[in-house]
C-alpha cells in the first residue's frame, strides 16, 4: 500500500538520494567510469528534468566491469557518511545489485524487515551485463537465466512478500511460497544461491546487448541505446543519461510523457522513516 510521506520528508528523501548521485557522478567522471540514471530516474530527468515528484528512489546503471572498479574506489572516495553495500561483502542485504547508502538515516521497506536489513536512504546502483545472443533472441534467455536466480534468492530472503497480497487467491499462494521458502532454507543457502546467479551472469557468446541481470523483466537494450551515454539535467546536477535516452523510455515505458493515472502513481513507501532530523516516523500507522 502507498503510504503517505509526514510533510516535508519525502524532498528531504529526495535531496538525500540527489546528493548520493553527485557522488556517483564525480567519482565516474574521475576514474573515466561508464554510469548512466536508469529507470524511472532516467524518465524523471526527461520528463520533469528531475524526480517524477511521487517518486522516492534514484536507480544508476554501470555496466559489470565498471561496476567492480566502482565497487573498489567507493571503499574510499565516498564522501564520509555514504557507504556501498553488496551481497558479497554484507549478508545483511537481501537484493543482487548494489545499494549506497546515507547513514544516519532510515528507510526500511516491507521486505527489507522481512530480510532482517536495516536499510538507510539509498540510492541502486545495477550492474548491466553483456547478454549472450546464442538463441538470436537479443539476450532475453540469457537474463531469464539470471532472473531464475534472482527469484529463489528473493523466496530464500523474504518470507510474505507485497507481490502476494494483490493477488485473489493470496492464500493459496501464500502456502505455496511458505514450502518453497522453507525447502531453500533447509536445502541451500545464500551464498550459494548468490554464487549461481553470477555463474548464469557470464555470457559464453557475448553479443551487442546488454541488460541488468537482476531486474523484474527482461528487457535487453542495444549497445547503441546505453552505450557513450548523454549529459541530461537532473534537479540541480548535469548527469550521465542512455544514449538514446528516446529509445530506452520507449521501451520501458511506451508513451513515456504522458502522465500515469493518479491512482497509479507509486513510490516505495517505507514502514520506516528517519531522514536524519532525529525523528522517526513508523508509516505502518497509515495502513488501512
Amino acid at each position: 500500500m502507498d503510504r503517505e510521506y509526514p510533510p516535508g520528508t519525502l524532498a528531504r528523501v529526495q535531496q538525500i538520494e540527489t546528493n548520493m548521485l553527485e557522488a556517483v557522478d564525480r567519482i565516474c567522471r574521475k576514474h573515466g567510469l561508464t554510469y548512466w540514471i536508469d529507470g524511472g530516474t532516467c524518465l524523471g530527468a526527461v520528463r520533469h528534468k528531475g524526480f517524477i515528484p511521487w517518486d522516492d528512489d534514484i536507480d544508476v546503471g554501470m555496466p559489470m566491469d565498471d561496476f567492480l572498479r566502482f565497487e573498489e574506489l567507493a571503499k574510499t572516495e565516498l564522501p564520509e557518511g555514504m557507504s556501498l553495500h553488496i551481497m558479497k561483502s554484507d549478508p545483511t542485504q537481501y537484493v543482487l545489485w548494489g545499494k549506497l547508502y546515507q547513514e544516519k538515516t532510515t528507510f526500511i521497506e516491507s521486505d527489507a524487515e522481512q530480510a532482517g536489513c536495516n536499510e538507510c536512504g539509498f540510492i541502486d546502483v545495477f550492474p548491466y551485463i553483456r547478454l549472450d545472443e546464442r538463441r538470436g533472441d537479443h539476450g532475453v534467455g540469457h537474463l531469464r537465466r539470471t532472473q531464475f536466480w534472482t527469484k529463489l534468492i528473493y523466496i530464500y530472503r523474504i518470507k510474505d512478500p507485497n507481490v502476494l497480497k494483490s493477488l485473489s487467491w493470496r492464500s493459496v499462494a501464500k502456502v505455496i511460497w511458505l514450502a518453497a521458502h522453507g525447502v531453500l532454507r533447509v536445502v541451500t543457502n545464500q551464498d550459494k544461491l548468490r554464487r549461481c546467479f553470477e555463474r548464469a551472469c557470464v555470457a559464453k557468446h557475448p553479443g551487442e546487448w546488454w541488460g541488468n541481470p537482476s531486474a523484474a523483466r527482461p528487457y535487453p537494450f542495444h549497445k547503441t541505446t546505453l552505450m557513450d551515454p548523454v549529459e541530461l539535467p537532473f534537479e540541480d546536477l548535469t548527469v550521465y543519461a542512455p544514449r538514446d535516452w528516446d529509445r530506452f523510455c520507449r521501451d520501458l515505458y511506451n508513451d513515456y510523457m504522458e502522465l500515469p493515472p493518479e491512482g497509479q502513481r507509486k513510490s516505495h513507501s517505507p514502514l520506516i522513516l528517519d531522514v536524519g532530523d532525529g525523528k522517526r516516523y513508523d508509516m505502518r500507522n497509515d495502513d488501512r
